[in-house]
């Protein structure tokens, strides 16, 4: 009796075991699958975390229905301490800007709060705001020819380097809120580039509506 019983704990456990490989096998096969995606459709996961993030903020503010907001991260808080509306802000802090309604928001996601929400001014003749995103390329250079190029159009609000370099593989202008298609077109062509996708991992730095990666 007792080996019969032995042998029975045995056929259990032998197919506890192999359920358990099963199971950890679809979820190895689900991962990759998830992984694959993220690097072909680097677009689709920021898409995803913008609508993610607005809809934590919308929990805490009514948003505006008819538009998707721009959304930058602040990196280097020190940049932004001259400007009254972001004197709050922390490195971390995401800025939401809602063009068409002419709002911006500052969101800190550490603490689930509102730190600052305004009118912003926005003049839709007004110079394009372009920053300037070091990939390994001449940015000194890239710079001097948008401004000798654009003089009057543009303005450079800011250079800084890219997360991961590897991620840009060519100059690529990015049109942060599809409403500089022009203006992105025509700064590529200037320097050698492609309107391109921000590239993976990559978020435009605060105010800016292009955003340029000098490889």
């Amino acid at each position: 009796m007792e080996k019969k019983s032995s042998s029975n704990l045995s056929m259990i456990l032998v197919i506890a075991l192999g359920v358990i490989v099963v199971v950890l096998g679809i979820a190895a096969f689900y991962f990759y699958n998830q992984y694959q995606n993220i690097k072909k459709n680097p677009n689709q996961v920021a898409q995803a975390e913008t609508e993610a993030l607005v809809a934590q903020v919308g929990k805490l503010i009514d948003l505006p229905k008819d538009e998707t907001p721009t959304v930058a991260t602040v990196l280097d808080k020190e940049k932004l301490k001259d400007q009254p509306f972001f004197s709050n802000a922390q490195n971390g802090d995401k800025i939401l800007i809602y063009t068409k309604a002419k709002k911006a928001i500052v969101y800190r996601p550490s603490a689930n709060k509102l730190i600052n929400v305004g009118p912003i001014a926005i003049d839709q003749k007004s110079q394009v705001q372009v920053a300037v995103v070091n990939a390994g390329g001449d940015v000194d250079g890239a710079t001097k020819k948008l401004n000798d190029k654009f003089s009057g159009s543009i303005a450079i609000v800011g250079t800084s380097d890219a997360k991961n370099k590897n991620n840009v593989k060519q100059i690529t202008v990015v049109d942060v809120n599809g409403q500089n298609a022009d203006a992105a077109k025509q700064i590529a062509e200037q320097l050698g580039g492609t309107v391109g996708a921000m590239p993976a991992g990559e978020t435009a730095p605060a105010g800016a509506t292009v955003v340029v990666f000098v490889k």
